[in-house]
């Protein structure tokens, strides 16, 4: 808390409200992916705000809640990326006993049933971790966080990869807005950004360890 009571710790948290006078917003992002998740800048300028509407006024407290938000957060972005990947690996999967190429469906060509296995693999084992660590968050407290981070860095690129590879097999049809690997890909791309940078995730989630 700064010595002037009616400031706040510039690492404290509030709730408020954005019809506030002096905060405006920013034209929403034309995004890559995710276009529904509509986010754009929001500019504050000389505001002032009660100090009742402060969560943690207190830095102390900001600080021992860190883990239970990251994990809260990030687990939540795992298990739903696993999700994606899974429905990225189902939808190729499906395409490749439909389409016919040189007179039988490509998943009966080597190559695609060997690229098909790789992606089930991956699915699978983020999967994996990603239920484990929602089982142990959902009973334990503190929640892990390096766990939730880990499940969701493992199941963002996971979704990233296994849906750019759900495009590959779907050849010049995975471009279209037709089928939704291509939905897939943009949104598994943006994931690896969103509720923070992978890499930064990973080092925030080694302090903890």
């Amino acid at each position: 808390m700064n010595k002037d009571r009616n400031h706040v710790h510039s690492r404290s948290r509030a709730v408020l409200r954005l019809d506030l006078p002096g905060i405006s917003r920013g034209k929403p992002l034309d995004k890559l992916g995710q276009r529904p998740l509509n986010q754009g800048e929001i500019i504050f300028e000389e505001v002032k705000i009660p100090k009742s509407w402060m969560i943690f006024p207190d830095p102390a407290v900001l600080e021992a809640f860190r883990e239970v938000s990251l994990a809260k957060v990030n687990g939540g972005m795992g298990i739903v990326f696993a999700g994606l990947a899974k429905a990225a690996f189902d939808e190729a999967f499906r395409y490749s006993k439909e389409r016919v190429q040189g007179g039988k469906t490509i998943f009966e060509h080597q190559n695609i049933r060997l690229k098909l296995f790789k992606m089930f693999c991956l699915v699978e084992s983020t999967r994996a971790l990603t239920r484990r660590m929602a089982m142990y968050n959902a009973v334990n407290m503190p929640p892990s966080g390096p766990h939730a981070v880990a499940a969701k860095v493992l199941a963002t690129e996971c979704a990233f990869q296994v849906a750019s590879e759900a495009v590959q097999i779907f050849g010049g049809y995975g471009l279209s807005r037709e089928y939704p690997v291509e939905k897939m890909f943009r949104d598994a791309r943006a994931s690896m950004i969103e509720d923070g940078v992978n890499e930064t995730l990973a080092l925030a989630a080694m302090e903890l360890m």
